[in-house]
């Protein structure tokens, strides 16, 4: 799985001035002496400037003039860890943090710390100490700000723990009222990971419905059906998002028109390719007609396919597409047009089996009774030998029945 983007959550406590006295846990009161209430306060003006380097310099002399495990330590630390987050040095302002939670000094803000502690752990991609502070942290804050519950999500991710990340990604979004994107992709990144496909295209839908507009998921949606194999909510899906607009290039429509005819929606795929041939967004080559033409003959729109199989065969450089006109005007008993179309064929020649062409020459010569005509063409049938059987079966047939 890539990266997650880690936001670091800095939380108004880190740049919070302290007050002269708070209620310690055990009752007492934790004061700060007036001379160090001064100094931080000095600090806190000069992070006001973002003279981050000087304000740094002071707490780190002030630590040096603290009690060794006092309030007053866990102060400095604090500001001191803000200060290093600012300068985007997340590793030593965990490290402040650290030893500022290890005191436990904190009134009523040990929490806070705790919290913040986590945060910067996620920022130097220390996910294994991020959720040793956060999993324990949220159990006890159980109504926090749903990013709290991504941040977790993602240090699980990380971790490639993606059942363990799942539960906290969908609390977020469950406490959200608005959806947030980048949360909705975490969830389907975590069921594409564990391969479940199913909530997968559940989430999909989801995103549909808050992004009806971002292609890409109504793609993912479909290539998640088709997955599942389940090729007509495929389609429904790419024919929707096409009647949406979303899908413009030639290939993406190429494709729809060939799952209409994988699905047995032939008319749909012939009519998706006629619409979109007069548009210009799908090119009218050889083989685009010929796809045409295989959607009316599937479609059983015989004079609609004729037209664009002739279309097809006169862009073709050999007669194979001619050949299978000829087939169609066979099929259809339009003898004249056939014979047209068969001569074209072998005119144009590069056939892979010109004998067939000569067969069926030769049958619409006959049904026209153009006799004459048709000898010649199953004679020249005979001389290859995948329609040798068959020329001679219609040449002896000729003979016993017209003798002339």
């Amino acid at each position: 799985m890539s990266h997650f983007r880690i936001a670091l959550l800095l939380l108004s406590l880190l740049f919070s001035a302290p007050t002269p006295s708070w209620a310690a846990s055990d009752g007492k009161p934790a004061t700060v002496s007036p001379w160090l209430y001064k100094k931080l306060q000095k600090t806190e003006r000069l992070i006001a400037k973002k003279s981050y380097g000087h304000a740094g310099k002071m707490l780190r002399m002030l630590l040096n003039k603290v009690d060794q495990g006092s309030y007053e330590q866990a102060l400095v630390l604090r500001s001191l860890s803000s200060v290093y987050a600012l300068q985007n040095r997340y590793g030593k302002a965990a490290e402040a943090m650290a030893r500022c939670v290890a005191l436990n000094v904190l009134p009523e803000q040990q929490q806070q710390a705790l919290l913040n502690l986590g945060q910067l752990y996620m920022a130097t991609e220390n996910y294994r100490k991020a959720v040793r502070i956060l999993e324990p942290w949220l159990a006890e804050n159980p109504a926090p700000n749903a990013e709290l519950y991504v941040l977790l999500a993602n240090a699980y991710a990380q971790l490639k723990q993606y059942r363990k990340a799942l539960p906290y990604i969908e609390k977020a979004i469950k406490s959200s009222k608005k959806p947030v994107e980048s949360w909705y992709q975490l969830n389907l990144a975590l069921y594409y990971e564990l391969n479940d496909y199913r909530s997968a295209a559940r989430i999909l839908q989801r995103m549909i419905q808050h992004f009806p507009d971002k292609k890409e998921y109504w793609e993912q949606l479909a290539a998640v059906h088709q997955l599942l194999k389940q090729y007509k909510k495929v389609v429904a899906i790419k024919d929707l998002a096409y009647r949406k607009g979303l899908l413009t290039r030639e290939k993406e429509i190429l494709d729809l028109a060939n799952l209409f005819l994988y699905v047995d929606a032939p008319y749909k795929a012939g009519k998706l390719l006629t619409d979109e041939i007069q548009k210009g967004r799908v090119a009218g080559n050889s083989k685009n007609w010929e796809l045409l033409a295989n959607a009316w003959t599937q479609a059983r729109e015989y004079k609609q396919a004729a037209a664009a199989l002739e279309t097809a065969a006169r862009l073709n450089a050999k007669g194979r597409l001619y050949l299978q006109l000829g087939q169609v005007y066979v099929a259809q008993e339009q003898w004249r047009k056939a014979i047209m179309a068969l001569n074209k064929a072998i005119e144009k020649g590069g056939l892979k089996h010109p004998g067939t062409a000569y067969i069926l020459l030769g049958m619409s010569h006959y049904e026209l009774q153009q006799l004459k005509s048709a000898r010649q063409a199953f004679n020249k049938a005979a001389k290859y030998k995948k329609t040798r059987a068959a020329a001679r079966q219609w040449l002896n047939y000729m003979a016993n029945d017209t003798p002339g």
